[in-house]
């Protein structure tokens, strides 16, 4: 059997950035029935809705930073797309896509 070398880096999958649409949020508050209210980084508070292909797949807390799409017909209400992890998000502020500071003050 033959031992994998280690040294050798993975490649890292890339990061999803916002596109047209999408923002970066802050979950704020858990309402339960796969709801939550996110404030977003352009400064408004929406209600988020889990959608089914993902609902059981990714658990969310207060205070974790997701990508939503914005609905067009509603813009008071989005889709949650992606959950970022603590390493995805300092890819983020090292690739100024969102700035340390914002997240921050998000979370507070």
């Amino acid at each position: 059997m033959v031992k994998k070398d280690k040294t050798q880096e993975t490649p890292s999958k890339d990061v999803p950035k916002p596109e047209e649409g999408q923002t970066i949020c802050v979950v704020k508050k858990m309402l339960g029935g796969d709801h939550l209210m996110v404030l977003c980084v352009d400064g408004k508070e929406r209600l988020a809705r889990i959608p089914g292909k993902i609902r059981k797949k990714m658990w969310m807390r207060e205070g974790d930073v997701v990508l939503v799409g914005i609905w067009d017909f509603q813009p008071n209400r989005c889709d949650i797309l992606y959950k970022y992890g603590n390493d995805e998000i300092k890819k983020l502020v090292n690739e100024n896509v969102i700035s340390r500071e914002v997240i921050d003050q998000l979370r507070g």
